[in-house]
Order: C-alpha cells, then structure tokens, then sequence
C-alpha cells in the first residue's frame, strides 16, 4: 500500500510542478511582453481532430481559443496559446496552453503573410493531464493596418497518450504598439519615385521621416 502511496503522489507531484512551471514560464513570458514593440492578440475557433488510427477518447470537438504574439524582431514572435475543446468527451470540455516560437514573413511586399509555429505545452484533459509538442503552418492577411484575418493548422502529438490530434483554425487578429523599426538604412538611395513605394509596400517607413535630398536622392 506504502508502495502505491509514494507512486501516486510522486505523479501528483509532477503534475504540480508541471502545471507551476508552465505558469511561471507563461507570467514571465507576459511580463516581457511589456517592453516588446508590437503584440498581436488574436481570437480564433476551428475544429479538432484526434488519432484515427487508434481508439481515442476524444471525439471531433469544436475549438475556441486565443493568441498572444509578443513580436522581438518584425519576423519573429513568442507566442502564449489557450485553446478550449468543447465537448471533447460528453459534455465535458479540455484545456491546452502552450508556448511557441512563431517565424512569419511579414516583409514580403504582400498583404498575405505566411508563419510556422513549433512549441509545446499542457493539456489538462479529461481523463489525464500531459504535457505535448505542436507544430504548425499558416498565414494572416491584413484586412487593415491593424487587423488581420488569421488561419492556422498544426499537428499535436502527446506524451502520455502517444495521441496525435490535428487542429485547424481562422479567426482575427488586432495588433498593439509601434510599428517595427525602419530597416532602411540612411544610406539607401532612392528616387521619388521609388520612395512612396517603400511606403505602400509595408516596409515601416513613416512617410513623415522620408526627405528627398535634391541632389543625391537619399533617404534622411
């Protein structure tokens, strides 16, 4: 009895700490987020699928979650995931949260802007709680200058179960802070023709900062 005793509590202890250090690293993750430049927080609701080629206990469930990406450079971002899954077993719901690092293409001259994922996190599912790893493909397009439309697939392989559930999503998204610094550098000539170009395609040059020298044709 002894036996099973510190068996169960050391399993409940991992699953404490577990739970403890997602938080801590999660709280970290958002205190940064203060001092970042852009943050994009995004709402999004998909669907679920899990492990065909096993008996699963989860059935195909419908999702709702949210995105916090804290952007460090234009093109890459830490991103904070919580993902509901509704009615995963009955009427009984599952959490996920994660912490990923997110590449995205965000100077490519096009509205439409392509980004993977690749991370892990928690689940505290139904019947067991686990941690996972995820990866995934997607892309925002930019409906305004601060909103996007976003949608994403990623697979989710977990480590308890050995489950491997897909996820699909789409939903919006609405940046906050400044915009990247310009990477144009002083040096960089230009034409005034070229130079609204450099504007319209997204390249985060404040029109305002853009000063045609009438003899060399330089950005100031």
């Amino acid at each position: 009895v002894n036996k099973y005793y510190i068996l169960y509590l050391n399993k409940k202890f991992k699953e404490y700490i577990m739970k403890k250090g997602l938080t801590l690293l999660i709280t970290s993750i958002l205190a940064t987020s203060l001092f970042a430049d852009e943050i994009e927080l995004q709402a999004v609701g998909g669907k679920n699928f899990p492990d065909r080629k096993k008996i699963s206990i989860y059935n195909d469930a419908n999702t709702l979650g949210v995105r916090n990406n804290i952007f460090f450079s234009k093109n890459n971002a830490l991103q904070l995931a919580y993902d509901r899954l509704k009615d995963v077993q009955g009427s009984k719901d599952a959490h996920r949260y994660s912490v990923n690092y997110m590449r995205i293409q965000r100077d490519n001259g096009s509205k439409i802007h392509p980004f993977f994922i690749i991370g892990g996190g928690y689940e505290d599912g139904v019947a067991t709680e686990q941690l996972f790893m995820n990866a995934g493909l997607g892309a925002t397009v930019e409906l305004t200058k601060r909103i996007n439309l976003v949608g994403e697939i990623k697979g989710i392989k977990k480590n308890k179960d050995d489950d491997f559930d897909v996820n699909t999503n789409i939903g919006l998204g609405v940046m906050f802070g400044q915009e990247p610094v310009n990477e144009v550098m002083k040096t960089d000539c230009v034409t005034e023709e070229v130079a609204p170009k450099l504007v319209k395609r997204k390249v985060y040059i404040p029109e305002d900062s853009i000063v045609i020298d009438d003899k060399v044709d330089c950005v100031k």
